[in-house]
């Protein structure tokens, strides 16, 4: 693909695609260690998507994505659908039901490719509710041809400059600490480093078993820490406990 590192490879690779997978949105970006995302180019069907969607999500909701969760998991770079890379309870999340259905979407697939440095070149394809999830052989089609499209992709992101590394770059505090400043400097609440971890990862849509492997904890463990966070918090569930901090978002 000789258009690769040119302004024009951004539609040629989606064109490529598009003759074989629908979509409604066509965005790449590459994630860098200790950066938000960096959106290097977009398509998105025009009245399809919700205005502010794109935004929020470079803001703040990439927090929340499952496929940014993934980035450092994705060895050797793939082909992923949504349900494959997402938290446990996911689905039943708050921020799926209200920003991520609220935006008109169904379905994603994205493609994952480690770039130098730690990066990750990242392609997200989406489809709305009329689409439906993607199919069989649209899927079949994207992972037989991963090596190809992997590779084009690593190769067109490592020779771009995100737009961000011309100006300053604004760093948004991880999510634990957002939680845990919030709690003590709105709510005067104090909360445990762990605490304050389980609270982030409930939001993104762990189950107790999940967080409790991702933290590298017991189980039981987890769930002590899940209690003491819901009883400083006066709440009884991930519902309330989204209510208290979706301003994050």
């Amino acid at each position: 693909m000789r258009a690769v590192g040119t302004p024009a490879s951004f539609e040629t690779y989606q064109a490529l695609l598009r003759a074989r997978v629908a979509f409604s949105t066509f965005l790449m970006m590459r994630f860098d260690p200790g950066q938000p995302p960096s959106l290097l180019d977009n398509w998105i069907e025009p009245g399809r998507l919700r205005p502010t969607a794109l935004t929020e999500y470079l803001d703040s909701t990439y927090a929340f994505d499952p496929f940014f969760q993934y980035r450092d998991r994705a060895e050797g770079g793939g082909v992923f659908r949504l349900s494959e890379v997402a938290p446990d309870r996911f689905f039943s999340s708050e921020y799926y039901l209200q920003y991520y259905r609220g935006s008109g979407l169904c379905d994603e697939v994205g493609l994952l490719a480690p770039l130098a440095q730690g990066g990750v070149a990242h392609l997200s394809m989406s489809r709305r509710d009329a689409q439906g999830p993607f199919r069989r052989a649209e899927l079949r089609y994207l992972r037989k041809y991963a090596p190809v499209l992997i590779e084009l992709l690593t190769q067109h992101c490592s020779l771009l400059v995100p737009p961000q590394q011309g100006g300053t770059v604004t760093k948004r505090p991880p999510l634990t600490d957002l939680i845990r400043n919030h709690a003590k400097d709105v709510l005067h609440l104090a909360l445990t480093a762990r605490e304050a971890q389980i609270a982030g990862l409930v939001l993104q849509g762990h189950s107790n078993g999940s967080a409790a492997k991702t933290l590298e904890i017991a189980t039981e463990t987890c769930k002590v820490h899940r209690r003491n966070l819901y009883r400083k918090l006066n709440i009884s569930s991930q519902r309330d406990l989204f209510g208290l901090f979706k301003h994050l978002l």
